[in-house]
């Protein structure tokens, strides 16, 4: 059991919730279901079950604990609900989607129809975040034409870069990379932009996100040989 004794430096109150600042530079939202008002130099304990809490004590008085049944009820919860609420987004976005499908080279469609056979569920989980990774290499590949000018970009700072191409400002460095990565291939090779992995594949493993190509068969997407 991890416990953390700290006092509280400062409290925001939300419309359910609080968010409470300790003066060890940590931090927690608490539900206002609980009853407790936290007040700034309210002694806290947090006991822990890894990353997550499963009980407060205020002052000496148990906020709440959680058994390890209540944890693992919250968590298939949690689960359920994160899936409902992907499904949800799907269908709302499902009609757009397609439509950036259908833009895409061929190259690019089948680099997806390769994701969507390997893993049924890659069209809800994964798919609207792969495809923006593919409209933006096209983007990149499309206004620098050559390799070694999308290795010269690649390198430069934000700033720069924005004004050698109309990138979105939605990249996470993660969304970047693969983009970048991907214009490169496909002006250099076409057919590695079907065999590279996919852009969530480092995060959440070949086999789950529908890359299953490994080996001989995959593209190092680290480096450019111009580098």
């Amino acid at each position: 059991m991890i416990t953390e004794k700290a006092k509280i430096e400062g409290v925001d109150e939300l419309d359910d919730s609080y968010s409470i600042l300790l003066d060890n530079s940590t931090g927690f939202m608490l539900n206002k279901k609980y009853e407790y008002v936290p007040q700034i130099g309210d002694e806290i304990e947090l006991f822990g079950n890894g990353a997550r809490i499963r009980g407060i004590s205020a002052n000496s008085k148990m906020v709440f604990y959680k058994s390890d049944e209540q944890l693992e009820q919250e968590r298939k919860e949690w689960l359920e609900n994160n899936e409902k609420e992907k499904e949800k987004r799907f269908e709302e976005q499902k009609e757009e989607m397609d439509k950036d499908y259908e833009s895409l080279p061929v190259e690019f469609q089948r680099r997806i129809d390769r994701f969507r056979k390997n893993n049924p569920r890659f069209r809800v989980d994964y798919e609207s975040y792969e495809l923006f990774c593919c409209k933006e290499a096209v983007k990149i590949a499309g206004a620098l034409k050559t390799p070694k000018a999308i290795v010269k970009f690649k390198k430069l700072k934000y700033d720069k870069q924005k004004k050698m191409v109309a990138i979105s400002d939605d990249h996470s460095g993660n969304t970047f990379g693969c983009a970048v990565m991907l214009a490169y291939w496909y002006v250099k090779e076409k057919e590695n932009v079907v065999k590279m992995h996919g852009a969530l594949s480092p995060l959440v493993g070949n086999e789950a996100y529908g890359d299953i190509e490994k080996g001989a068969n995959s593209v190092d997407q680290t480096h450019t040989e111009e580098e």
